[in-house]
């Protein structure tokens, strides 16, 4: 009797039969089936049985162990099939199933077999794993045995996430090495890879594989820059150890942007400018042999000048009976020597000038008292930089 109530219930799930209808009865005169047994790959069971004369076909249920029950897999409606793979399974997983045939949609008893599907392909197993360059890794690893794997699926971790996430596929099972590109200098980095078989079998993950990136150089120090020298700024450093050369950044405002400007492999560089007084903002980074770059330094920029302008000259007059007298003075004490341009009105339109170059701080000229003088007094310095602007004298007239 029990046996009969368990064939009704196996009857009313594969009809479909609402629960509050009675089920039909299981026939226990039909004949069933004798022999059933299964074969297990790592992703589907192969179901086979001893065929059953004088029947319409077989019903195949399998157990759900999450919901507790049985569910329909197949109704084969030809008695002479004696086979069944049911697909999309687990590796290593153990199903149950049951058969039972049918004959005008009454099922006879069932019989149940239980197996295990084989375990999951064995894992790649890396070989090596190093930094090439900046932000450049590579993942070396051993062709999968299994000859039925075409390729492999590489996945790194994500830190910010803390998941894994995919991002290569691999298209041949002898394609083992991975380059990863475009990372972040001196961070760490978690790798794991799959194989994947033709029917979709995925292997176990490979052992995490671990690389680190190549670091930043140290932040360059003590970069100074001159402010005395006529029409160059002079910048210097001090030294990183194992860099390979350095890069200058400018910019004409304290605050950027800056922008790359030389390169050198010296910790010194002379910057050629045509502007006296000319100010520029620097900033200078290391270079690994690697490519790896140092950060800009995030204190306020080196400001470098140009060597400005003398300033104009004070001017002290004496006049005598035929004579003038000048006395300088250089306000910034840069005066090597002084330019005067004399200028002498002869008529109405009509000019004359004359150049004095004086190497003392007092210059005398003859006069005539009845004429009018203009004199232009300007401070030279050693480098031959002239006062942007003149001391003007006027005398007579």
């Amino acid at each position: 009797m029990k046996r009969l109530i368990i064939s009704a219930t196996i009857l009313m799930l594969i009809t479909g039969c609402a629960v509050n209808k009675p089920a039909p009865k299981s026939n226990p005169n039909l004949p069933k089936v004798s022999e059933f047994k299964a074969y297990p790959d790592r992703n589907a069971m192969a179901l086979f049985w001893s065929p059953v004369n004088n029947i319409e076909g077989y019903y195949i249920q399998r157990y759900n162990e999450k919901n507790k029950k049985w569910i329909q897999l197949a109704t084969i409606k030809d008695p002479f099939k004696s086979i069944y793979i049911d697909k999309k399974l687990k590796p290593n997983t153990t199903y149950k199933y049951r058969i039972a045939t049918f004959k005008n949609n009454i099922p006879s008893l069932a019989i149940e077999t239980t197996q295990k599907t084989l375990p999951p392909m064995m894992p790649v197993i890396p070989l090596e794993a190093k930094p090439l360059t900046k932000g450049i890794v590579k993942i070396v690893f051993r062709p999968h045995p299994n000859e039925r794997v075409v390729k492999y699926i590489i996945e790194r971790f994500n830190d910010e996430k803390a998941k894994w996430e995919e991002i290569a596929t691999l298209n041949h099972r002898m394609e083992v090495e991975y380059i990863d590109k475009g990372l972040q200098d001196g961070k760490i980095y978690k790798y794991r890879i799959f194989a994947i078989s033709y029917d979709r079998i995925k292997s176990l993950p490979s052992k995490n594989i671990v690389v680190s990136t190549y670091p930043k150089p140290p932040i360059v120090l003590n970069i100074k820059a001159t402010i005395n020298l006529p029409k160059q700024i002079k910048l210097t450093w001090s030294p990183v150890q194992n860099a390979k050369y350095y890069k200058i950044y400018t910019s004409d405002f304290a605050n950027g942007p800056f922008n790359f400007y030389k390169k050198v492999t010296k910790t010194e560089f002379t910057d050629y400018l045509k502007e006296d007084g000319a100010k520029r903002y620097y900033k200078v980074t290391a270079v690994s042999p690697h490519n790896t770059e140092s950060l800009l330094d995030e204190t306020p920029a080196v400001m470098g000048q140009t060597l400005p302008k003398p300033t104009t000259p004070i001017v002290s007059t004496n006049l005598f009976q035929n004579k003038v007298e000048f006395v300088f003075t250089s306000p910034d004490n840069r005066a090597a020597k002084y330019l005067i341009i004399k200028e002498e009105k002869e008529g109405v339109f009509k000019k004359s000038q004359k150049k004095f170059v004086v190497n003392k701080n007092s210059f005398q000229d003859t006069i005539n008292p009845k004429k009018r003088y203009t004199y232009y007094i300007y401070e030279v310095d050693k480098y031959g930089l002239i006062s942007k602007e003149p001391a003007k004298v006027e005398i007579g007239g």
